[in-house]
């Protein structure tokens, strides 16, 4: 990524025919196009994917040679090359820019989801795109409200609004008394919380990966208090020591397959992210997030993480747990639409219609050559952690 202080060539010539327009002919209003095209270049360089950052900014004429900027950003290096570049320009300019987290959300800029499955919608409002989900434990920054509606930021960068129940507000101190507690992560991929071993009464349901307070043992079963405060009981076998597992877990092509065969026959759900119902994408996310690894959410994004494997004489050099991206190609770049995770053999499973395995290899019964003539390329998660895009939780510091 190019260094934010250097300043590319073409936003310079932009800003700098501007400034000569502005000068030749006062008496016309200010050339804004121009200006704007050379903030959104700005933006573009510290925030690449909107899916994955904040910069909404735009430009408005002021009295004489002023300019009012305003918008909101999450990156307050974006918003001061904006102003340092508008200042040395000549321009007097009016800072409306607003930083997020919002400066009304107080202190309670953090949170943790205190649901099994909560739904991330792409605006404030119920019939607004489904893109993602979040799972029970999973913690979050908090950028702003609108009514009953949070913007939230999950860990995977992504971001997106959810509903203010959804979430179980904190402050930085509460969050940190949350992650130095002691926790259990649920692994099966679905299952509930019962209000005593009697099993007599449910307090919620947990899918792969909840995450909750441990609070001490019964027989056959844990004492657990969720992230809101709600407290009952799972049985221990579900279960398992979170920083022990957090530590421990090891990602393989084996293990990987494992996960992912336990969830044949999910259902497909577009924006589905959880162990209840799933879109290719998510499918892949919570297969890697049971393995210890986060990814980033959407196949687009995930194609341009992880080491390149080389699928130009076919799958000879794939290996298992190696990530498969579909698509189609215009204007002579790939545009990624699907993702699977290998199998080996020519097999991959992925999550289209259901989870289900499909071949690459027309010999076999479960051939697919929609996926084969669609085939773009192929990524290697396993080795590459540690890089944008692929964080062992252990190594995330919101956990």
């Amino acid at each position: 990524m190019m260094d934010p202080i250097i300043r590319t060539n073409s936003l310079l010539s932009a800003l700098v025919i501007a400034m000569i327009l502005l000068t030749v002919n006062s008496c016309k209003p200010l050339p804004l196009s121009d200006l704007q095209n050379g903030i959104d270049k700005i933006s573009a360089r510290y925030v690449p994917d909107r899916r994955e950052g904040m910069s909404n900014l735009s430009l408005a004429a002021g009295k004489k040679s002023e300019l009012v900027i305003y918008g909101e950003t999450d990156c307050p290096e974006l918003k001061q090359e904006v102003l340092d570049t508008l200042k040395d320009l000549g321009f007097v300019v009016i800072d409306s820019i607003c930083i997020l987290p919002s400066f009304d959300l107080g202190e309670y800029r953090y949170g943790i989801v205190s649901l099994s499955v909560i739904n991330l919608r792409k605006e404030p409002e119920h019939s607004a795109e489904l893109v993602s989900q979040a799972i029970m434990g999973t913690p979050v920054r908090i950028l702003k409200h609108e009514d009953y509606w949070l913007l939230i930021q999950t860990p995977d960068k992504y971001i997106a609004w959810t509903e203010n129940s959804s979430v179980q507000r904190m402050n930085e101190s509460e969050m940190e008394d949350w992650k130095d507690s002691p926790k259990l992560i649920f692994m099966n991929n679905s299952g509930w919380i019962y209000e005593s071993p009697e099993e007599k009464g449910v307090i919620g349901d947990l899918v792969a990966g909840s995450i909750l307070k441990s609070a001490g043992n019964l027989k056959g079963y844990v004492k657990v208090v969720l992230p809101d405060g709600r407290a009952g009981v799972v049985r221990d076998k579900t279960v398992t020591e979170y920083n022990n597992w957090k530590s421990g877990v090891m990602a393989d092509g084996g293990q990987i397959y494992r996960v992912a065969s336990s969830m044949m026959g999910l259902p497909y759900l577009w924006g589905g992210s959880s162990a209840k119902a799933v879109d290719c994408s998510g499918f892949v996310q919570t297969v890697y997030f049971m393995n210890g690894i986060i990814l980033s959410r959407d196949a687009s994004l995930q194609a341009l993480h992880g080491l390149s494997v080389d699928i130009s004489a076919g799958w000879t050099d794939l290996q298992p747990g190696d990530l498969l991206f579909f698509g189609s190609v215009r204007n002579s770049r790939p545009r990624v639409t699907h993702v699977a995770i290998y199998k080996g053999d020519s097999e991959f499973i992925h999550s289209a219609g259901r989870v289900m395995v499909n071949s690459l290899d027309s010999t076999h019964s479960n051939y697919s050559s929609y996926r084969k003539n669609s085939l773009l390329l192929a990524r290697r998660i396993i080795g590459s952690h540690g890089s944008e895009g692929i964080v062992y939780i252990k190594d995330h510091n919101w956990y």
